[in-house]
């Protein structure tokens, strides 16, 4: 069994898409068979098979992205295990693990030489930056392709699920190539950037013409389609159409489905009668023409993802990785009317963000309403991707949704005693602390699928911070043994840090239980969702003032409703009860 990764189609392109398995599971192929359409930047090409055998897994179905170098396909050619890497010949043997990479998983170097010097064509793959993070964000790259870097010398900023955190450099080498740019995601794991070492970077004395063709037909042999591979063409299968001899292309077929072109209409102008990707685009310009002539009382209404091909515009005309064109058919964006500003004239995900905040899209619908005598209204939807800490909460949400068996319980606690000026926030933290040692059970670890409980001696408590960028919550650890001006310091100085983005990953973690203050804006009781593994979140709402009858007559007194949801596979209505009690007995103290 051999597993084929994806090969580069073409001047390094990060990824390409699935867009239609030419063979089922279980089929008997040859070699240079083709096996599957692949969608580039550039355009759609057909990758065949690097040897004969039998088709066993596919990595990917239609509309999936596959990044160059991850696994495509498995075929069993009956000779053992191996790794197709996009040439005809086969390793047989393994890839080799380094011994930075097994001492070290999450720095995963490709290969590193003992002196931690990069030895050339090396690939840094994004390690875990944070309790499992499954990928992260890239803001800024600090350096450039061709930089000469240092041991631990910062890269590059990536925005997780729960910071900004600089990536340092694993090794001194030059940098060779960004695996992706401003705005991209990268997944845990996956290639971020490559290196070259300093014998690479030195070795410019010009090689043997020998070695040059040698080296020109490894490439050639890498490269699918009509993708140019130095100064060669990889030759592509061609054919032709019934009544018709002009020859057709695997990339002049992809491009006539999506421009939805009878290639039978087509006038060949190419050299031996071979179609061209501009008479496609000239009978697809024919063929807009004919429908163009609609009149503007006609109501047209599009899904957004339409705009990504209306008009007579070509869309691999543009450079755009499958990702981001995805991204641009989300938000219904012409790739007509984004600046590219990527390298070689690449429409980037910043690009397309700032194309959809314009509202200048063409082809977005505009409707007139019938006989009102009011202006055409043009009606624009533009989703926008979640990202960043917003991905972070809506995962955690889900996980929380999918395991908790939640209950809450509400009371109200009478702070009429409260002096004048008093922090309700480190008054609650501190209640925290007490009903945390009458009623341990809420202080803590859940595991639900081992069925175990970590009841903590210490109180470290998640305050939910809310900002533009979405829901932080940075721990306050000990707080059982601070003082509340301690606290106070130590939450505002966490909430300053995360306003400039400066906050540390092990900040946001570790937990026993969590503190939300909704009340600070608007809300009297709530149901807070409990995160795992803690097993309980208190909600504070908005105070109230309130009549009451005392034995002195009725005097006004002032109430904090208190919302406490806990995890009822881990504590009990009795535990939870005599928590939530604790907490009123300790906010209702004077001080």
């Amino acid at each position: 069994m051999k597993t084929f990764k994806l090969p580069d189609l073409g001047e390094g392109l990060p990824d390409a898409e699935i867009v239609n398995w030419l063979v089922k599971e279980g089929d008997t192929v040859e070699l240079d068979q083709p096996m599957v359409e692949m969608e580039t930047a550039k355009a759609v090409v057909e990758v065949p098979s690097p040897f004969s055998g039998v088709i066993s897994k596919f990595y990917g179905q239609a509309g999936d992205v596959i990044l160059t170098g991850a696994p495509l396909v498995d075929i069993d050619d009956g000779s053992g295990t191996g790794t197709a890497t996009g040439t005809a010949t086969v390793a047989e043997t393994p890839e080799p693990k380094t011994a930075k990479a097994e001492a070290a998983p999450e720095t995963a170097v490709s290969a590193s030489s003992a002196n931690g010097k990069s030895t050339g064509g090396q690939v840094f793959k994004l390690p875990d930056l944070g309790e499992g993070l499954p990928d992260a964000e890239i803001v800024n790259w600090l350096v450039n392709e061709g930089d000469t870097v240092k041991m631990d010398q910062p890269m590059v900023e990536m925005e997780t699920a729960k910071a900004v955190v600089e990536v340092p450099s694993p090794f001194d080498g030059v940098i060779e190539k960004f695996f992706g740019q401003a705005g991209d995601v990268i997944i845990t794991g996956a290639p971020l950037v490559s290196f070259v070492g300093e014998n690479a970077s030195n070795a410019d004395s010009t090689p043997s013409a020998e070695p040059e063709k040698t080296q020109q037909k490894a490439d050639a042999a890498t490269v699918v389609g009509a993708v140019v591979v130095g100064n060669t063409i990889a030759a592509e299968a061609v054919s032709s159409v019934s009544g018709s001899n002009a020859i057709i292309t695997p990339v002049i077929k992809a491009l006539a489905r999506k421009l939805k072109v009878d290639l039978s209409t087509v006038k060949a102008t190419g050299a031996n009668n071979a179609v061209t990707q501009s008479d496609v685009k000239n009978a697809a310009k024919a063929c807009s023409s004919e429908t163009s002539s609609k009149t503007s009382a006609e109501v047209i209404l599009a899904p957004s993802s339409q705009a990504l091909t209306s008009g007579t515009e070509n869309p691999l005309a543009y450079k755009a990785s499958p990702a981001v064109r995805a991204l641009a058919g989300r938000l219904g964006v012409n790739l007509a009317s984004c600046q590219a500003t990527g390298k070689k004239g690449t429409i980037t995900r910043e690009d397309i963000n700032k194309a959809s905040h314009t509202g200048q899209q063409p082809g977005l619908t505009q409707i007139t309403p019938s006989g009102s005598g009011l202006p055409n209204v043009q009606v624009t939807v533009t989703p926008k991707p979640v990202r960043g800490v917003r991905r972070a909460m809506a995962m955690s949400m889900s996980a929380s949704h999918a395991s908790v068996v939640p209950v809450t319980l509400m009371d109200d606690a009478d702070i009429s005693r409260w002096p004048k000026g008093t922090d309700a926030t480190t008054r609650m933290l501190r209640a925290i602390a007490y009903a945390a040692r009458v009623e341990p059970a809420l202080n803590g670890w859940f595991d639900g699928e081992k069925m175990e409980v970590l009841h903590h001696p210490e109180v470290h408590v998640g305050v939910a911070v809310d900002t533009p960028a979405g829901l932080y919550v940075p721990v306050l650890q000990n707080i059982e043994s601070k003082t509340a001006t301690e606290l106070r310091v130590d939450l505002d100085d966490k909430m300053d840090r995360i306003s400039k983005k400066a906050i540390r990953p092990n900040e946001l973690s570790g937990a026993t239980i969590s503190l939300t203050n909704y009340g600070t804006i608007a809300g009297r009781y709530g149901t807070p969702i409990v995160v795992p593994p803690q097993m309980a979140i208190l909600g504070a709402g908005r105070y109230r003032d309130e009549l009451k009858m005392t034995d002195k007559g009725i005097s006004k007194h002032r109430m904090l409703p208190l919302s406490l949801s806990f995890d009822h596979r881990a504590c009990t209505g009795g535990e939870g009860a005599r928590f939530l009690a604790a907490l009123i007995v300790d906010l209702q103290q004077v001080s």
